[in-house]
């Protein structure tokens, strides 16, 4: 999918979630949506001042609160930072303590928490299970 493709994407996706289309927004979600990750504001921000110089890391964090809010994204709190995720699926994380680096893990069977505990609705679960990732191990 080339760049126009993207944008057309992400800006049918903002729209569809009431949010204005700009050229800042267009760039963050391109980002973060259209190719799954985990990003900081501040590598968000850092990544994007080069095409966009009189950007500011509070419109970052604006538009992150917003996709959060439309719940395009996920917040996590992973080791001292707040993390994105653009997968809203359920699953939970991994997190090297080294290199800081967060990535997806899919619970299997009794892992996974019952959908009703003791009454309650459970519509969001996260776990992080924080470690050393094998690219670290093998240093």
């Amino acid at each position: 999918m080339n760049t126009s493709e993207h944008n057309t994407g992400a800006a049918t996706l903002l729209r569809a979630h009431g949010l204005r289309v700009t050229p800042q927004r267009l760039a963050i979600c391109g980002r973060l949506l259209t190719r799954h990750r985990h990003a900081t504001p501040q590598q968000l921000f850092e990544e994007l001042t080069g095409a966009f110089p009189s950007l500011s890391p509070n419109t970052v964090y604006l538009t992150l609160s917003q996709l959060e809010t439309a719940g395009l994204v996920r917040r996590l709190h992973v080791g001292g930072q707040v993390v994105f995720d653009s997968n809203t699926t359920r699953h939970d994380h991994l997190y090297c303590r080294h290199c800081r680096r967060v990535t997806d893990w899919v619970a299997q069977g009794a892992d996974l928490p019952p959908p009703r505990v003791a009454g309650w609705t459970i519509d969001a679960q996260s776990r992080i299970l924080a470690g050393t990732c094998p690219d670290c191990a093998a240093r």
